[in-house]
């Protein structure tokens, strides 16, 4: 926060600059882009992480095979085990110009709609939320299954006794005493998009042009390439003003509710 109102930079004496770190972030123009963007990657994030973690969870509930659940289950967990290096650089290679899906569309004789996806600013940001379909992440899918598992079976069974569909139980039984661990899932995912900026580093770093550019990225750039250690800091104060109030707006949505 100190060095947040300072001017510190490699190879120059640190001064008191006051508010200007944060004066000329609200009007760098990369700065506001990389926050649009990073709306759109977090609202997607969330949704996800919550929606198909939940259907996978309520699929796995309905298959009374214990055997066969089990697999699935664990099919669900074991992409845990692949580092998530992994896993983005596949999808780099899948939206390459020369291969991946392009190989496909061809393949399909739909060369027409083959693209660079990464390097065209008007698919680049909607490929980089793409990344990682469907979306099933081990730790949302095990915190979610976990909760429905709590639950228990009786409430279910009394329900359908009394005529409910499945839906019925899904919908007035599950997703109301889910609210507490789909809350957990959000608050995680919506921290770890705000704060992570590993996925756009290793696939676009931000280009091309400010089209993938998010706030966490611009500010290890800003530190660690230009040297600019107090704009940087402003920067950083800013994201994390951003995180601690929706934690906290979240948090009191849980408290309400509970």
């Amino acid at each position: 926060v100190y060095t947040s109102f300072t001017n510190a930079q490699l190879g120059r004496e640190t001064q008191w600059v006051g508010l200007s770190n944060y004066i000329n972030a609200f009007h760098d123009e990369m700065f506001l882009v990389s926050f649009r963007n990073q709306v759109v990657i977090t609202v997607a994030a969330v949704v996800f992480s919550v929606f198909f973690p939940v259907l996978a969870s309520e699929l796995l509930f309905f298959i009374k095979h214990k055997r066969v659940a089990n697999i699935i289950k664990t099919a669900f967990v074991i992409p845990m085990l692949v580092p998530q290096i992994v896993v983005i650089l596949i999808w780099k290679f899948l939206y390459s110009p020369n291969f991946g899906f392009n190989t496909i569309l061809e393949a399909m004789h739909m060369s027409g709609i083959t693209h660079n996806w990464l390097n065209d600013p008007a698919t680049a940001l909607f490929c980089v939320v793409l990344i990682g379909f469907p979306f099933v992440s081990g730790m949302y899918f095990l915190i979610i299954h976990t909760g429905v598992n709590m639950i228990g079976e009786e409430l279910y069974e009394a329900a359908i006794m009394d005529g409910a569909s499945q839906w019925n139980v899904v919908r007035s039984i599950h997703l109301p005493n889910l609210r507490p661990y789909i809350k957990i899932v959000v608050t995680l995912s919506l921290v770890q998009s705000l704060s992570g900026f590993g996925l756009v580093a290793a696939t676009t770093d931000g280009g091309p042009g400010y089209s993938t550019m998010i706030p966490a990225l611009q500010m290890y750039n800003v530190a660690f390439g230009d040297g600019k250690f107090g704009y940087a800091s402003a920067l950083g104060v800013i994201l994390f003003i951003v995180i601690i109030i929706l934690t906290l707006v979240l948090r009191k949505g849980i408290k309400e509710e509970n």
